[in-house]
């Protein structure tokens, strides 16, 4: 039954084929259009897209570091969707980069799709807007092989840039005694964030997260978020309390730093356990923080196969965070 339905539907679907060249020019309209930014940290959640249970960001991308990977299984089809605000009666031109098994690209107007193919494809689609908002998607079909999707470009009138809504509350990932890591649910069509801190501004940041420093030791705090874009800033979001550790002696950085076989896109490390590291750990690559453990071991993903990388961790308690580990480098496997 589903395969006659995925004939039916690619019977009324725009096939697109593999072509050259850059995205359409004008304001990309979609929020994480690359797949490269995560809810939280955590990268099994794609920001900004409402997904089914078998997408995550781990994917080999098209460009960038990360790409969208959808396992369809045979009652789900592995879809992403998001929804946009747009401009009654304005034109659109949706486009995104694919590979793998059968792959979808829609809106509320139409779809194009590709069959299977290991090379990366654009698919192209295009409608006028009949009402403030269109939702995109991203699928694969029924029980077919995965799909992997990079580089997701929606065009049109920049009129359709309205005032984002209000970010949800935010919650407190990580404190200590001098700091307080807010995460918060993205907002679509911001371009931004301004935090406040009990009601002043503080400062402004481009993800949905912030770590914000230079708090006192057992003090109570209040913090509430406000999404922006060139249209304005939002409505307060809903606060949040969050009160810092008490003082507490810094632990000390990692030692003994192990690093298991190289793969092509992921590298698995380990480390000496810290025992003052009662908050856990944070691991950097190339200097750039990417990502906590509670224990003293961490699976990096989302790599380049055949490139060289530089990790160091560091501990975490109520008194910050320790200074960084001896650096360990590793080159990920050559895909052949």
């Amino acid at each position: 039954m589903r395969r006659l339905l995925l004939l039916a539907v690619l019977a009324c679907a725009a096939v697109s084929v593999p072509v050259g060249g850059a995205a359409a020019a004008g304001v990309n309209l979609v929020a994480n259009p690359g797949f490269e930014d995560a809810r939280h940290g955590d990268h099994s959640v794609v920001w900004a897209w409402t997904c089914e249970s078998g997408t995550n960001q781990f994917g080999a991308a098209q460009s960038g570091s990360r790409a969208l990977t959808g396992t369809p299984t045979a009652g789900s089809t592995g879809r992403c969707a998001q929804t946009i605000p747009v401009q009654p009666g304005g034109v659109y031109t949706l486009s995104a980069w694919v590979r793998g098994g059968y792959a979808f690209l829609g809106h509320d107007h139409g779809v194009a799709w590709t069959p299977p193919s290991t090379a990366w494809t654009r698919l192209t689609t295009g409608f006028t807007a009949t009402a403030d908002t269109v939702t995109v998607y991203l699928h694969g079909w029924y029980a077919q092989d995965a799909f992997t999707a990079d580089d997701v470009v929606l065009t049109g009138p920049d009129s359709a840039v309205r005032v984002p809504a209000a970010p949800d509350a935010p919650t407190v990932a990580e404190s200590t005694s001098r700091s307080v890591k807010l995460a918060w649910t993205g907002v679509p069509g911001a371009t931004g964030y301004r935090i406040h801190r009990d009601g002043v501004y503080l400062r402004s940041v481009t993800t949905p997260s912030a770590v914000v420093d230079g708090l006192t030791p057992g003090t109570a705090y209040t913090f509430h978020v406000t999404a922006v874009n060139t249209a304005g800033e939002s409505a307060p979001g809903a606060p949040v309390s969050a009160t810092t550790a008490p003082p507490y002696a810094e632990a000390p950085p990692p030692t003994r730093m192990l690093v298991g076989t190289p793969q092509a896109y992921q590298v698995f490390l380990a480390w000496e356990a810290v025992m003052a590291a009662t908050d856990g750990y944070r691991v950097y690559r190339d200097g750039v923080l990417i990502g906590w453990s509670y224990g003293p071991a961490f699976t990096v993903t989302g790599l380049r196969h055949g490139t060289l990388y530089t990790f160091e961790v560091t501990s975490l308690n109520s008194a910050g965070e320790s200074v960084r580990s001896q650096p360990v480098q590793v080159m990920t496997w050559q895909v052949p």
